[in-house]
């Protein structure tokens, strides 16, 4: 058996071990439902207030952010952040391992199968307002940027994603992986407004270069930038009032998402194998 295909049987044991969760299908449910809430919310809006056609014919685009704030980056976190530890916790680990497949071979499987159910989330959310948008506002314009949308969320999410996967290797415990991934989350959000009321108060960049290092700021504001990129055009204020430094964005990306994964494999070659924890 070749290397890839041990890589594509892991990867596969990873949507057997995803799909079997029922917060997985819970938070996934909760997610379509926001997008179809923002659309319900936009199509019944009190009269005084009016939608202009140029919204109108994005609104795909507000119901596919949507989830971006909250719901996304806790799916990404459960999946990546069971994805280590649960095998430790039920003695699954060294079974795995016992089977002809490298370490190597065995870390990527897990990490891209978790991040392959990770991509098919995201495009049903991406399928879901497009049609929404139809059904509600009428025809919907600037379609053609919909794929770029999709990889750009993905990407996003990349960063929580593989930082919950390292905590899951290094702390070897699904719960406390998924509420220390939470907890960083959450905490450079709140810590984030701070720093910002702070440089809008005072002016000194310094809360500002602080505040674009934390995770929650290139995750949350990533798309939003690339979308505002796209459809920049003087006949949508609706999407050009979002702007930012999307290229900052997408390096400060790829360097968490790039040491998470060099630390849990520099953890996990050089770790011994319990049996099992806890």
């Amino acid at each position: 058996m070749s290397s890839l295909r041990r890589v594509i049987n892991l990867m596969e044991y990873e949507w057997k071990r995803t799909l079997a969760k029922k917060k997985f299908f819970l938070l996934v449910a909760l997610a379509l439902l926001i997008q179809v809430g923002t659309f319900l919310l936009f199509r019944n809006l009190p009269i005084e207030i009016e939608i202009s056609s140029e919204v109108k014919s994005t609104m795909w685009l507000t119901g596919l952010l949507s989830p971006q704030g909250l719901f996304l980056p806790l799916i990404a976190m459960i999946i990546a952040g069971s994805a280590m530890a649960e095998e430790y916790e039920h003695g699954r680990a060294d079974i795995l391992l016992s089977k002809p497949i490298t370490k190597r071979e065995y870390l990527s499987g897990k990490y891209l199968g978790g991040l392959s159910i990770l991509s098919v989330v995201i495009a049903l959310m991406a399928i879901l307002p497009i049609g929404l948008g139809w059904m509600f506002f009428g025809p919907q314009t600037n379609l053609q940027f919909a794929p770029v949308m999709y990889v750009t969320l993905v990407y996003a999410n990349l960063l929580v994603f593989s930082l919950a996967f390292l905590f899951s290797e290094v702390i070897r415990s699904s719960t406390a992986a998924m509420i220390a991934t939470i907890g960083i989350y959450i905490g450079s959000s709140i810590v984030g407004s701070y720093l910002s009321i702070m440089y809008t108060i005072t002016g000194e960049e310094v809360y500002q270069t602080i505040y674009k290092a934390l995770p929650s700021w290139s995750t949350n504001n990533f798309p939003m930038f690339i979308a505002a990129e796209l459809m920049r055009t003087p006949d949508n204020p609706f999407i050009g009032i979002i702007s930012g430094d999307f290229q900052l964005a997408a390096v400060l990306i790829a360097g968490y998402m790039i040491i998470s994964v060099v630390l849990s494999y520099f953890k996990f070659s050089r770790s011994d194998i319990a049996n099992k924890v806890g």
